[in-house]
């Protein structure tokens, strides 16, 4: 509800004395004196009952706009009173510094990204390189094993010609020793047959016969003594044959002790090889470097500055081409679409209260009145002026402003919501109640129902729209559509 509280002027009285010397002259002259009046706004809400409690009107939030980083303003959009939106731009700082940070930090991540691709790629070659050798050692063992098992083979196969040899020479010695012996035998028998056959007691085919074994005897032993020499050459042969065959043994041996020795360091290799330690030192320096990229991105992201919520700007403590720093704030806004006001309410009425109350609220630098709601009620009493309870009230088109005093009246649970007006408003005529509202430069009357009146005010229920300016004195120089002038 508002009421223009504006004090009549000299020449308002002496109109108004005029109008009422007319009207007791010529009530046709009084319709046509211009009639000053004073009026209010109707207002949708309800009417309170019982104590008033002041409080101050603060808004619903208030935040000071302090930048992340210092600098210099580049840009400020918005000076004190502006309506701001959240996300809106409320002022930049000069980023040139920032900018560069931000390609530095991403030429090092590109560096890092590089250096990653690079370990993964040695990696990777280091692995392929490790493989082949455990490979190529495998077959070494292999292969130096079945040099083991053919040198072993030509052991036993030098070990039996030695063997074989060996009884050769044996054999060969027996059969030159029995070929002697029978040479001799032959030679004797000779000397004995012709001995007889000188006395005559031989013939000469015996005595032929006798010389004939011997050059038979002569020649076996000959060849006996042939195949002992042959039967030597093929020992001596064989026994470096097994020579040969034992030292290819032991080479084999030695072989094959070097193959197993590198194909444990093969796999050693392997599993050094196998090791990422390089890869993830160098990924965590990506890591590392990406995330210096975030934190400079996030340090030229804080030169712009954007309000965190819906308000209007209060406070500018700031200039485009002035340092701003993080200790201090350049800006404080205030969001006023919802303002709270604080009162405090005595111990015998704080258990009739609760979150969720309506409450009337009139505002008189505003000449406001309008309904709010109990936000929350404090337990705790606040050094002995009462228990505090925040009260929650819409004001949209913020005509309540940071500082106003309102007073609090809690309204009953089933009270009644209706058009509220000034009791001044009313006027009863045969048993009838009117108001008059302004329509135009005149006055119009309408009839209207009330249910209560409490005070100063009055619960219209019908007959009068929110809203609506309804005149609040001079009522008895009135008629319907007299010429009326709003007192300023």
């Amino acid at each position: 509800m508002k009421i223009l509280r504006v004090e009549s002027t000299l020449a308002a009285l002496v109109l108004g004395g005029a109008v009422l010397a007319g009207c007791s002259s010529n009530s046709g002259a009084a319709q046509d004196m211009v009639v000053p009046v004073k009026i209010s706004q109707a207002q949708q809400g309800i009417i309170g009952q019982g104590n008033i409690y002041t409080g101050t009107v603060t808004p619903s939030e208030t935040v000071n706009i302090v930048p992340k980083v210092g600098g210099k303003v580049v840009e400020l959009p918005v000076d004190i009173g502006s309506e701001v939106k959240k996300g809106q731009v409320l002022f930049k700082l000069d980023d040139k510094d920032m900018r560069n940070n931000v390609a530095k930090a991403r030429a090092a991540a590109g560096a890092a990204a590089a250096g990653v691709s690079s370990a993964q790629a040695s990696h990777e070659s280091t692995m392929v390189q490790a493989n082949s050798g455990v490979v190529q050692s495998k077959s070494g063992v292999i292969q130096s094993q079945s040099a083991i098992n053919q040198a072993q083979g030509a052991i036993n196969q030098a070990t039996t010609a030695v063997e074989q040899a060996t009884h050769g020479v044996s054999s060969a010695a027996n059969t030159v020793k029995q070929t002697r012996q029978a040479l001799a035998d032959s030679q004797k028998n000779v000397t004995r047959t012709q001995s007889l056959f000188d006395a005559g007691a031989s013939t000469q085919a015996q005595l032929e016969q006798a010389k004939t074994a011997v050059v038979n005897a002569e020649a076996a032993y000959n060849n006996a003594q042939n195949a002992q020499a042959n039967a030597q050459d093929q020992l001596v042969a064989a026994q470096k044959a097994l020579t040969t065959a034992r030292n290819s043994y032991d080479s084999a041996k030695n072989s094959y002790s070097n193959a197993n020795s590198g194909y444990s360091n093969a796999q050693n290799q392997l599993k050094v090889s196998q090791n990422t330690a390089i890869i993830e030192s160098s990924q965590q320096s990506l890591k590392q470097a990406q995330l210096n990229v975030n934190i400079a991105q996030d340090a030229l992201d804080d030169t712009v500055i954007t309000s965190p919520i819906n308000g209007i700007v209060g406070t500018k403590n700031a200039e485009v081409g002035e340092m701003v720093s993080a200790q201090a704030p350049a800006l404080v806004i205030a969001n006023l679409s919802t303002v709270n006001t604080l009162i405090y309410v005595p111990a015998e009425q704080i258990n009739n209260v609760k979150a969720g109350d309506k409450v009337q609220v009139r505002v008189a630098a505003s000449n406001i009145v309008t309904t709010g709601t109990v936000k929350n009620v404090s337990p705790l009493d606040a050094s002995g002026k009462g228990y505090p309870v925040k009260i929650s009230v819409a004001n949209p088109d913020v005509k309540l402003k940071s500082g106003m005093l309102a007073d609090i009246s809690f309204v009953a649970a089933n009270a009644q919501e209706g058009i509220v007006v000034p009791a001044a408003a009313i006027q009863k005529d045969q048993g009838k109640q009117y108001v008059y509202v302004v329509n135009g430069d005149h006055a119009k009357r309408k009839e209207v129902k009330t249910v209560q009146t409490t005070g100063s005010q009055t619960l219209v229920t019908s007959g009068l729209s929110n809203e609506e300016n309804v005149i609040v004195n001079n009522l008895a120089l009135l008629s319907d559509n007299s010429p009326i002038t709003i007192s300023q």
